[in-house]
């Protein structure tokens, strides 16, 4: 998007001087969820129950190529509920621009301009067929305010449409879900990271997600992708150790739908899950071996870059001796001396070792991988 047009979005509406919570959703052809959504965002609540003032927060729908009734359902919607700082703005967008990574970075960097008018603030991000909780805002703030820099919300599905899904899909979801966590909780654990003893999970998704103005402007902002935006705007976050908290307060349930308005996401996967054979087929997984050798070489590495980092001096001889199956060259060696973050510099050694990792250690069934996860938590 040119700078120019982006720019115009929403400059009709400036932000309120009390307003420290942006809240950004990209919506594509959503008049079956959109109005649970905005119901859902109206009476927001603080941890004690007690409604909190609209215009701590606003919200920033961009409508782009809608066909349906999506756009007249929040017009009414907000004439209805003028209390609400909603506003928003229909696009129509080229083909190379009608994408969910496009939009919503737009959004996000919206976001960050205006809160930055105020001296900063939290960039919510969420989608059109998601509802979040009532506490969902006061939430992510408590978050912050505990020392998160960003917030990944808990997303599960609706239970009236997951009790319709086909049974293969239940199935495969519900496995895939234990096995993450056990897998978020591993990791937790091995590499002590802001989600250590606090408990956490896996999601760091578009359905939730939060992240301070100062933390998005570290970062970079979300890069520039056609979709899985919030992997690689996480792997930003990783970059420049961000303290991202996987938080269970924070909750939002999102459409168990299998047709998507995206060709990657949720929608998708669920897809997958259904054309699964559940008596043949086997659910394949990294195995509880191979990660628990990779969180151990991250840990490794990391507690090696905090004893080294205030001389930036690195012995090759001692990170060779972490373990006789990193590959490194003359590069990493050099960038440590450069890098300002240990994700900056992990990020180069993983993807000069990753595929080689992965290589030692075959996939296996998902029942096994649980199974190995829970005795590996238990010691």
């Amino acid at each position: 998007m040119h700078t120019h047009f982006q720019s115009t979005l929403f400059s009709n509406v400036p932000i309120l001087s009390s307003t420290l919570v942006s809240i950004v959703i990209p919506v594509k052809d959503e008049e079956t969820y959109i109005e649970d959504l905005l119901i859902s965002l109206k009476d927001q609540v603080d941890l004690a129950g007690n409604k909190i003032n609209c215009d701590l927060y606003e919200v920033l729908i961009l409508a782009n190529n809608c066909f349906d009734g999506t756009v007249d359902l929040i017009k009414k919607f907000k004439q209805k509920n003028k209390k609400i700082n909603l506003h928003l703005e229909e696009v129509v967008l080229e083909a190379d621009q009608a994408n969910i990574g496009f939009v919503r970075k737009t959004l996000m960097d919206l976001a960050y301009t205006r809160l930055s008018i105020n001296g900063g603030g939290l960039i919510l991000t969420t989608d059109g067929d998601t509802i979040v909780s009532q506490d969902w805002v006061a939430q992510n703030l408590a978050e912050i305010k505990n020392g998160a820099e960003a917030v990944g919300g808990r997303i599960l599905l609706k239970e009236n449409e997951f009790e319709c899904l086909d049974n293969g899909i239940c199935f495969f979801h519900k496995k895939d879900e234990e096995y993450q966590l056990l897998v978020a909780e591993l990791e937790a654990e091995v590499l002590e990271n802001f989600d250590y003893r606090k408990g956490g999970h896996h999601q760091h998704f578009n359905g939730s997600f939060a992240v301070t103005t100062d933390c998005y402007q570290k970062s970079g902002g979300v890069p520039v992708v056609k979709n899985l935006e919030d992997c690689a705007f996480y792997d930003r976050l990783l970059a420049v150790d961000a303290k991202v908290r996987h938080s269970n307060n924070v909750v939002v349930k999102t459409s168990a739908r299998c047709v998507g308005r995206t060709d990657i996401g949720l929608s998708h996967q669920l897809n997958i899950w259904k054309n699964i054979d559940v008596q043949k087929d086997h659910f394949l997984v990294e195995s509880s071996e191979s990660i628990l050798y990779r969180l151990q070489i991250e840990k490794q590495l990391k507690d090696l870059w905090h004893r080294h980092n205030s001389e930036k001096t690195l012995l090759e001889d001692e990170f060779k001796a972490l373990d006789n199956q990193i590959k490194f060259d003359e590069n990493l060696l050099s960038s440590y001396a450069t890098s300002n973050y240990f994700g900056e510099w992990f990020q180069e050694i993983k993807h000069l070792n990753e595929h080689s990792w992965r290589e030692q250690f075959q996939p296996v069934d998902i029942d096994e991988a649980i199974t190995n996860l829970k005795t590996i938590l238990q010691k």
